[in-house]
């Protein structure tokens, strides 16, 4: 077997590995989640150890958890602040998306206790469009394989 056929055989079954529309939409869903919390480089590996405990898809709760990444960071920190303070004092935090990764430190309390309300909405959305995405696709029949070019005399 040659390592391309290695790769390929290893991605389909990262694919299919816990492949129903509910084990998907958990494993996207946990992967949002422990995105949204302030582990910052550490979330891939936190996302592979809870999908391997909770025996849930790998790859997909690893996707999941990229929902952190450089364009997208500032606003989830921004939202799990605001939202935990608000909650807190019941007035906005004096905060931007521009300065909330660089400030981070500041708002630690609050970013950690944002992540539960944030990252469970997160989750359940990204959850429910991974859900809905497998859902049509297991509906959708297969694509017939492909027709030999040989003509055969």
């Amino acid at each position: 077997m040659t390592l391309l056929e290695r790769a390929r055989d290893l991605w389909r079954r990262a694919l299919l590995e816990h492949a129903t529309p509910g084990e998907l939409a958990f494993s996207v869903a946990l992967g949002v989640f422990v995105g949204c919390t302030p582990f910052i480089g550490f979330h891939a590996g936190i996302a592979l150890a809870f999908a391997t405990l909770f025996r849930i898809n790998r790859l997909w709760a690893l996707i999941g958890s990229r929902v952190s990444f450089f364009v997208t960071l500032p606003w989830i920190v921004l939202a799990e602040v605001q939202v935990a303070h608000h909650l807190r004092t019941g007035a906005w935090a004096a905060l931007s998306a521009r300065d909330a990764v660089d400030h981070a430190r500041e708002w630690l309390f609050d970013w950690w206790l944002g992540v539960v309300p944030v990252g469970a909405i997160l989750a359940v959305l990204f959850g429910a469009l991974a859900y809905g995405v497998a859902t049509v696709r297991r509906r959708r029949p297969s694509p017939a394989p492909p027709r030999s070019s040989e003509s055969h005399s």
